[in-house]
């Protein structure tokens, strides 16, 4: 089964809370089978069209695809379209966790985030991009991957306000910045607690906050964004991430 329960899930409110722990793991074709009370969605603006089968094939994987002539067409530009698969709602209390590759690309930010919109907005982010162009020029070298670690509660849809972003290489254990271009597998952790955030990669700290934390709750959203401070593609034809598996615990008071 693509729904794999490591424990006992309590749905309550549309959440999951208790002591369970739910993973997807992609083994089964189309579109996931959610827990009771949260649905799987998909966005699919920069390779179309496709269908939930060939982004969910069965074979343990999730692929979201990016096309090239989605750039070059002009398509692009200025609204920032998405490939992306959601799930949800989450809620605070939560570790979200995604195991996936490919996820650092010139031109995309690979994303891993909750969101929700009601008026205000709310949002939780990791975003990795090979190169983020406010911080580091077209033609600056350095190779390692750049990363946004943001939150925001009930922020103005205009100003994005308030809000709290960090701009920082990915760093390992040691310290050292390393790159994600390297066609590994990685996690990417959210620990969303009513009062904190911390962002983790590969179980190492990136960032942590007690600033903008959300309170209601969102939808947990991957995959690729198109913006102008990831650059420009230094590839052709198409560039694929491939989610491994997404989890969703709940943690301990």
């Amino acid at each position: 089964m693509g729904l794999l329960l490591l424990s006992t899930i309590l749905a309550f409110g549309g959440t999951v809370s208790g002591e369970g722990v739910y993973v997807e793991e992609f083994d089964s074709p189309g579109k996931p089978q959610a827990p009771v009370g949260m649905e799987w969605s998909r966005v699919t603006e920069l390779y179309f069209p496709v269908s939930w089968d060939e982004m969910v094939p069965g074979d343990g994987y999730a692929y979201l695809k990016a096309e090239r002539a989605i750039f070059d067409n002009g398509v692009s530009r200025g609204k920032g379209p998405f490939q992306t698969l959601s799930i949800g709602p989450v809620e605070a209390g939560s570790r979200l966790s995604i195991r996936a590759k490919n996820t650092a690309v010139p031109g995309l930010v690979g994303l891993f985030f909750t969101y929700n919109e009601q008026g205000t907005f709310d949002e939780i982010d990791i975003e990795i991009v090979a190169s983020d162009r406010t911080v580091r020029p077209a033609g600056q070298g350095g190779n390692w991957t750049d990363a946004r670690f943001n939150t925001w509660a009930e922020a103005d849809l205009n100003t994005l306000r308030p809000g709290n972003i960090k701009k920082s290489p990915l760093r390992n254990a040691a310290g050292i910045k390393v790159s994600h271009r390297d066609g590994k597998f990685h996690v990417y952790t959210l620990e969303w607690k009513p009062d904190s955030v911390r962002f983790l990669v590969d179980g190492v700290e990136q960032s942590s906050t007690r600033q903008f934390v959300p309170k209601r709750p969102a939808t947990l959203i991957f995959g690729f964004r198109h913006m102008p401070w990831a650059g420009e593609p230094d590839w052709d034809g198409y560039q694929t991430m491939q989610v491994d598996w997404v989890k969703i615990e709940a943690l301990s008071p």
